[in-house]
Parts: C-alpha cells; structure tokens; sequence
C-alpha cells in the first residue's frame, strides 16, 4: 500500500525530487558550469516530451474514481463474509467426511461454490479489464463466472439429492485403486 501511495504522488513534489531540484538550482561549483546550463538542462527533464515515465507515474491510480464514487456499499462487509466462507470450509469440510448427511452435505456444496466464485469474479473483474479489453469482453467474463457457479452448484445438488452425495462421492472416489480398471 505505501508503494501505491508513493506512485499516486506526482514525481517532482517528493522530498527527494524537491531535494534534486535544489541542488540542481544552486549556483554550480565548477566553472564551466552556468546558471544558463542549469536552467537548461531543468527544463529539459521537465518536458513532457522527454519524460513519459513520470507523466504515466503521475497519472496511476489503484481504482477507478468512477468505481469508487458510484457505488455506495461497504465492500468491507464482503472481505469478513469471504473470510468467514473461508474459514468455515476448514472444519466443515473433515466434518462432512465423517459425518455424512445432506444438510453438511449442501453446506459444504454452498461454501465451496461461493468460495471459488469469489475468487473467479476477483480474477475476472481484475485482469479482463475494460480499459484493455473493451466495454463487451469483460462483461461477457463475469456473466461466465456467474454461469460458472451456477451449474457447479446445480450439479453438487444434483449429486447430492439423486446420487449418493457429495461426502459419499469423495468417499468412492478415494477408495478406487489405481491399477484397477473398469
């Protein structure tokens, strides 16, 4: 966080920069050297033309002021119910295992599936982005997460209510030996 408060400064309002400029203002020790040549040389660092480096680091931003000022939820409420998903699957997944019922069964198939559709919208929504793909791409990404999620949860409810359930199915598919064949 600091690295990105530090870029979201302008370049030459540091107090290295500030320091730089000072030196580069005084009066040069060496003869040859003139306050005409240090002005110079200044402003040639400072153009624009010259310096796309410090004009890219002046513009970075972490998020987009639109996002930030049209949306007006806590999304600090969402990172505890995603760490509390999370750390429910710890012991809800050995439970699920030894006891094996359909309650713990759609438990576990609801925690997980939120769990890793969480993590797929974060992925999409951070790298299938707008400003490189287009208004349409990054659009159709979330809608294949959400369909993503969607049938993995159908099927896990699926298996759960017409099949032997989710614990029994991990079950079976463990007990299987690997030189048998079918």
């Amino acid at each position: 966080m600091a690295f990105s408060m530090m870029l979201r400064r302008p370049v030459c309002s540091g107090p290295i920069m500030q320091q730089v400029m000072r030196l580069a203002t005084q009066p040069a020790v060496k003869p040859n050297l003139t306050q005409n040549t240090i002005q110079s040389l200044k402003s040639t660092l400072l153009k624009t033309e010259t310096t796309p480096i410090m004009n890219s680091v002046r513009s970075f931003r972490t998020s987009a002021v639109r996002f930030a000022e049209g949306k007006s939820g806590d999304h600090s409420k969402l990172w505890v119910v995603e760490r509390v998903a999370s750390a429910a699957l710890l012991p809800l997944i050995p439970l699920a295992l030894i006891a094996p019922s359909k309650i713990l069964d759609s438990a576990l198939a609801i925690i997980m599936v939120a769990h890793s559709f969480w993590g797929l919208e974060a992925i999409a929504v951070d790298y299938v982005r707008a400003s490189i793909f287009g208004p349409v791409i990054p659009k159709i990404a979330i809608g294949l997460v959400y369909l993503v999620s969607i049938a993995t949860l159908g099927g896990l409810f699926y298996i759960i209510t017409h099949d032997v359930g989710l614990a029994n199915s991990i079950r079976q598919f463990w007990s299987i030996k690997a030189g048998q064949k079918a």
